[in-house]
């Protein structure tokens, strides 16, 4: 192997320690870091079976880059699905959210639809998303913040 190839193979392998032990995953969040954010607790007041949910991303080398890191929380209420996407809507959007996606008629795995708004805010890149749905008499919903590429 020649002088500039080694050089190459150990800058190579000496960038993937580095990314490997620092926890680098695309987006530059791990989960702790996306958990200290204000918005990564927001729950809608009242709620119920409230339960975190962590994802914390993969570091990929080659086409895809690999998965960010996610945070956010499962929970259950009594009132509506449209009262839960005001309550973030009031929350995010004075903290410079901008949201970007309203879906209202979400197939879910479960056949039934959901509601789904997606938030982006620019500094940091991050983005927030809320998805409820009916569950008998209650809406349940989900939130998760993840940094952006």
């Amino acid at each position: 192997m020649s002088g500039t190839r080694r050089v190459a193979a150990g800058l190579a392998a000496a960038a993937l320690c580095v990314l490997v032990l620092a926890g680098c995953v695309p987006g530059g969040y791990s989960v702790d870091s996306l958990s200290k954010e204000p918005e990564a607790a927001l729950t809608y007041p009242g709620s119920t079976d409230v339960s975190a949910h962590d994802y914390p991303g993969r570091v990929q080398f080659g086409l895809d880059g690999g998965d960010v890191a996610v945070t956010g929380i499962s929970a259950t209420t009594m009132h509506s699905q449209l009262e839960v996407i005001d309550f973030y809507a009031n929350a995010l959007e004075p903290g410079g959210w901008d949201q970007t996606l309203d879906n209202s008629g979400m197939l879910l795995s479960s056949g039934a639809r959901g509601h789904s708004v997606l938030w982006w805010k620019a500094k940091p890149k991050l983005s927030y998303a809320v998805l409820v749905w009916a569950d008998g008499e209650t809406t349940k919903y989900r939130t998760e913040i993840e940094a952006r590429r």
